[in-house]
């Protein structure tokens, strides 16, 4: 039997490299915020049983009002207040899984070119390993500077990948990490992250370079381009 899955979805960032004034997941492309379009590629997979939205806490009063209802149908059954650091928010997210979940895809609210395919492999790949994300490889030439802005090395790209969103976790497994690091002051940048530090290994599957984050005002409109003018 194949196991439920539960996705939380953090929508609580800062948003400073945008310089809007609205945080990048309830930025319009067309006539709805970015994170209905990522909220769209899970909902309709119908493996997935809760998504767990996790806000600013400055933000949480505004969506509840605005969006409560509708977010019912996208299987929102839970609005969380996220924390200071992304893995605060994670942390949050994971308090509030339902009982029955054994696979956890945590999936960045403002990824919403994410093909469902994809999200369907790291689901596949998650039940064989344990642990498993999106990722694409490393297509650009990486310098390692030193703080004087002075090549010191080109660095091999044969190996390295870009981490992306989802990234898909047994329950058990990455409740354990994120227990581990419960009283440190180390921030970590992803979920991967977190586990990695545990002990455990985490599978790779690859994905499309069209993936990308928005954190940039060119990047919402490469994201509109794609999502509303085709």
């Amino acid at each position: 039997m194949k196991a439920d899955v539960s996705v939380i979805m953090p929508a609580a960032g800062l948003s400073l490299r945008m310089g809007a004034g609205v945080r990048k997941p309830f930025l319009m492309i067309g006539e709805k915020p970015v994170f209905f379009y990522t909220l769209e590629k899970f909902c309709k997979l119908e493996r997935v049983k809760e998504i767990i939205f996790v806000v600013n806490e400055k933000d949480r009063s505004t969506v509840i009002e605005k969006w409560s209802d509708e977010l019912k149908d996208y299987k929102v059954t839970k609005i969380v207040t996220g924390g200071e650091q992304r893995q605060d928010s994670i942390s949050n997210g994971l308090s509030q899984l339902d009982p029955d979940t054994e696979i956890i895809l945590v999936h960045d609210a403002v990824r919403p070119l994410v093909k469902q395919d994809e999200i369907e492999e790291v689901i596949k790949s998650t039940e064989e390993k344990g642990a498993a994300i999106l990722a694409s490889p490393m297509k650009l030439t990486v310098k390692r500077v030193n703080p004087s802005h002075e090549i010191i090395e080109t660095v091999p790209r044969h190996d390295l990948w870009m981490a992306q969103t989802p990234q898909g976790f047994k329950r058990d497994l990455i409740i354990n990490a994120y227990n581990k690091i419960k009283d440190t002051n180390e921030e970590f940048t992803d979920d991967a992250e977190v586990v990695e530090k545990a002990g455990h290994t985490v599978g790779i599957v690859p994905g499309s370079y069209d993936n990308i984050k928005i954190t940039t005002r060119e990047d919402l409109k490469l994201a509109e381009s794609l999502l509303v003018k085709g």
